[in-house]
């Protein structure tokens, strides 16, 4: 079954497992055995029925922005929706992982004896991960697998055919509700945004080792809340994906020259002050794994920057592509200066406060992927297939669907008035979906980081 709206490149099938829980919400009867009640005169005042979310009851501890469903613990700071939207997204983020990385997960699992016998799925969302693990581990020939889903409100179905459990539990509430060593493999995928830098980030990692059995393996993935401008690099992209292998040698524009994607940075990173999030947490999770190096073992990682359009060097002869590399250098993210307006409106566009707090990074200069030892003749061009480009489209429809889904909580940190907003919202949609704003190597990071618990 295809999904709608997708190239056909990135047509998935749904995992079994998802696919047969999927509930019927409406029932399509023939119009002759449809019951036609009798017109009643004074028809009793009609009772409201509670409202549903996914097949299921609302909880009244939800509440609502402008039509979109959030949780309604207000101890979270995590800044998005749980409602169908985003869960959509979120499924569309799982497939760009897969493409980038070319497996649902970066631990190695080479034998069948490897494969873990319990997983604990962190913000296990609507289940897509684990119903993607629970297909492979069967191809594989391994049906005794059991899963475990962990999230503060269920967005995923009962998984027929999977060994499956959901605990609700919000992560910030430590301990844990597991047993020391209950699980062979915890993955924890895109909760940089649940975790604020003002709590103890130790303390939540040594949770993950303590219900890690020895020999366990811990993974995390995630992708960086701004955007940033990839230089041109000598180092091909990913014929499968289009995507760009981060080395010590990779480097980064010092802003991008899209006027959108600065107001967007300044507006993501002022709110994430004021949570205390992470902007760029790709940067940081290498040295917090290495600070438990006498308990995690065998550390290793890969991460990949995915151009949201095809970069203007793309098809141009390497010889033009190298020569201005050695003048550039790599970027740290600091606040932007006012932006160049483009001329796609004649809005401009909505003002934040100056205030915002600034946090560099040094950027993560370790070795992930090893160089190519022979370099391209200076000759050749570097081109990328349809399909690596079409997982570029995908790339930047979701992104520009996370920015929508952000709106409410960037309008009321940044004080945006709601009309200046959707001028905005709309002309960066003409930007980066008509005219194609966004070639200069504007691109989403992705990393994984994983690690063997050691005795």
């Amino acid at each position: 079954m295809m999904e709608p709206g997708l190239s056909p490149a990135f047509a998935y099938q749904k995992p079994a497992a998802h696919r047969e829980r999927l509930v019927p919400i409406l029932t399509h009867l023939p119009d002759g055995v449809i019951p036609i009640p009798p017109p009643q005169l004074n028809p009793a005042p009609r009772k409201e029925p509670p409202p549903f979310f996914m097949g299921r009851p609302v909880h009244p501890s939800y509440h609502y922005k402008r039509n979109r469903r959030y949780a309604g613990d207000e101890s979270v700071p995590y800044p998005l929706p749980c409602d169908q939207q985003e869960v959509n997204r979120q499924n569309l983020v799982h497939h760009i992982f897969h493409e980038v990385f070319g497996t649902i997960h970066a631990a190695e699992f080479p034998k069948v004896e490897d494969i873990p016998a319990k997983v604990l799925d962190v913000g296990c969302g609507s289940g897509l991960w684990i119903a993607s693990m629970a297909d492979e581990f069967a191809a594989r020939g391994r049906m005794d697998v059991h899963f475990t889903g962990m999230d503060i409100v269920r967005n995923c179905p009962d998984m027929t055919g999977v060994n499956f459990r959901f605990v609700k539990h919000n992560m910030l509430n430590l301990p844990l509700p597991f047993a020391a060593g209950e699980f062979d493999y915890i993955m924890v995928r895109e909760m940089t945004l649940t975790y604020p830098q003002d709590r103890n980030s130790e303390a939540l990692l040594d949770e993950y080792l303590r219900i890690l059995k020895v020999g366990g393996t811990l993974e995390l993935q995630c992708s960086d809340h701004t955007i940033r401008c990839l230089s041109p690099s000598s180092i091909p992209p990913s014929s499968r994906s289009g995507a760009y292998p981060m080395t010590a040698s990779t480097r980064f524009n010092l802003k991008s020259e899209n006027s959108y994607i600065q107001d967007y940075n300044r507006y993501i990173s002022y709110f994430l002050s004021t949570k205390q999030l992470h902007p760029a947490p790709c940067t940081s999770v290498q040295s917090t794994l290495l600070m438990e190096a006498t308990r995690l073992g065998n550390i290793k990682n890969r991460r990949y920057a995915l151009p949201l359009d095809n970069p203007h060097w793309e098809g141009k002869p390497m010889s033009t592509i190298t020569g201005s590399l050695e003048n550039r250098s790599l970027t740290s993210l600091t606040p932007l200066a006012e932006p160049r307006r483009s001329t796609e409106s004649s809005k401009s566009a909505p003002q934040i406060p100056t205030t915002a707090t600034v946090t560099t990074m040094d950027a993560d200069t370790r070795r992930i992927d090893s160089e190519p030892k022979d370099r391209k003749n200076s000759t050749m061009e570097m081109f990328v297939s349809n399909d690596a480009k079409a997982l570029r489209i995908l790339a930047r429809q979701t992104f520009t669907s996370l920015v929508r889904n952000l709106e409410p909580v960037l309008r009321q940190s940044n004080k945006i008035p709601q009309e200046d907003w959707d001028w905005w919202f709309r002309d960066l949609m003409i930007n980066f979906h008509q005219n194609r704003g966004l070639n200069g190597g504007e691109c989403i990071e992705l990393g994984a980081w994983w690690g063997v618990k050691k005795s």
